[in-house]
């Protein structure tokens, strides 16, 4: 069985907790489990178009169920060197596409990536079936998977599959976020790819705040540096923060919104760049200013950036995540700072979704954030530290730490300083490709 280290944690977790195997058909499910993705699951469609089934019996094999079109995207994926590893594949019919594909057409030559499709053909098993979830229950009947506790992260399909094979179903997507919160050793080495772009894009980010810069501009010249290096931008804007309500406003914490309004002396921008590299998900945070700032905002940002270190030196084994907040709000109070409750503080996961929280649903409310979680090693931990201050105005950071017994690793090299347009020896050097 050629079962990636992913697939193997998942199959360890399963045998622990009784399941006989697991059927995934949400995309980051799917890719975690075999690396199979495509550009359907960017649709967010209602129904899936991949799925995966992963046994805890290692002697079975890892499934893969697609479209029978889609053996070209394996194919391209292999001849990328992306990571698709599965034993046996399923096909099932996806509207008619699979249906004019059997047609050859005559006056098509022959092509490398046909040949490289058709090669996938050994790993096929039984017969291309009218739709994913017909497929799977063929599977896991074949399988002798009837009467077995399965774990869905579907249960519209465990209701699907009935008809086929009768199984014993239990929601598995708080399962999977404990099985994908904590990475693996290749997972953590991607990452540490991401973050170098990461760094790239907010030193782009930084390079961009200027006096007179037009934030719909910025945004869109931010968005399309991360397009041509390969990074999916998480909507048409990039950052996260920032955007006017009216001509004369400039809120640097309203969630993103257009404005025609251009920077100006004084103004505070926050720098949230997210976007998808390699499957993983940038999350990065910096703080700005247009011009030079007074040194009340200047000794508030170092304040924070203390604040924050001390609590990214707890980031450790063992470690509450709802700990952290209270050792952030002591050093402000014990600075002086105005209104320190206005500290916003939040741990959580990353990888294949920006928040893995590893609590059951729901998680992502105030209960989750008061219970929070035990730090584990292995897992990729951001920080998120947030001051809403009024009289001074916002200043915020966040990065993302790889969990290890000798202490937390930065995945981000960026500096957590002020970023200040005036001053160009101050701004963020681009690294270099």
């Amino acid at each position: 069985m050629s079962r990636a280290a992913t697939a193997r944690r998942l199959a360890t977790m399963l045998a622990g907790e009784g399941y006989a195997a697991a059927v995934l058909t949400h995309p980051h499910d799917v890719r975690y489990a075999t690396g199979y993705h495509s550009i359907l699951e960017r649709w967010t469609q209602m129904e899936p178009f991949a799925g995966a089934i992963v046994f805890a019996d290692p002697a079975k094999p890892v499934i893969l169920v697609i479209p029978e079109a889609n053996l070209g995207i394996v194919a391209v994926l292999r001849k990328q060197g992306e990571a698709c590893e599965f034993d046996e594949i399923r096909t099932f019919e996806m509207l008619n596409f699979c249906e004019v594909s059997r047609y050859a057409d005559p006056d098509r030559p022959p092509s490398s990536l046909g040949d490289d499709a058709m090669a996938l053909a050994g790993h096929i098993r039984g017969d291309c079936q009218p739709d994913i979830a017909r497929a799977i229950g063929a599977a896991l009947s074949d399988h002798g998977m009837a009467g077995e506790r399965l774990a869905f992260d579907d249960l519209r399909v465990a209701q699907a599959i009935g008809p086929q094979v009768s199984v014993a179903a239990e929601d598995a997507l708080d399962l999977m976020m404990r099985v994908r919160v904590v990475k693996t050793p290749g997972e953590i080495e991607r990452y540490r790819a991401v973050g170098r772009m990461a760094d790239r894009v907010i030193a782009h980010a930084g390079s961009l705040m200027q006096e007179g810069a037009d934030w719909n501009d910025v945004q869109a010249r931010i968005c399309d540096f991360m397009v041509r290096n390969g990074v999916i931008p998480v909507d048409e804007g990039a950052m996260l923060f920032g955007g006017a309500y009216e001509q004369e406003d400039f809120i640097p914490d309203l969630f993103r919104t257009p404005g025609k309004r251009r920077l100006r002396q004084g103004d505070i921008v926050i720098l949230e760049t997210q976007g998808v590299f390699d499957g993983f998900w940038i999350d990065i945070n910096r703080t700005a200013v247009i011009g030079e700032p007074g040194d009340d905002y200047r000794r508030l940002h170092d304040i924070l950036r203390d604040a924050f270190l001390m609590m990214v030196d707890r980031l450790r084994p063992g470690t509450m995540t709802n700990t952290l907040p209270a050792i952030g709000y002591g050093h402000l109070k014990d600075k002086g700072v105005a209104s320190p409750e206005k500290l916003l503080v939040v741990a959580h996961g990353i990888g294949l979704m920006p928040l893995e929280i590893p609590l059951p649903f729901p998680a992502a409310g105030l209960a989750g954030v008061k219970q929070g979680f035990r730090i584990e090693e292995d897992m990729l931990v951001s920080l998120d530290s947030l001051f809403f201050g009024a009289r001074l105005g916002p200043c915020h950071m966040e990065n993302v730490y790889a969990i290890t017994a000798a202490g937390p690793e930065p995945m981000y090299a960026a500096p957590l300083e002020l970023i200040v347009s005036a001053d160009a020896d101050a701004r963020i050097a681009e690294p270099a490709s």
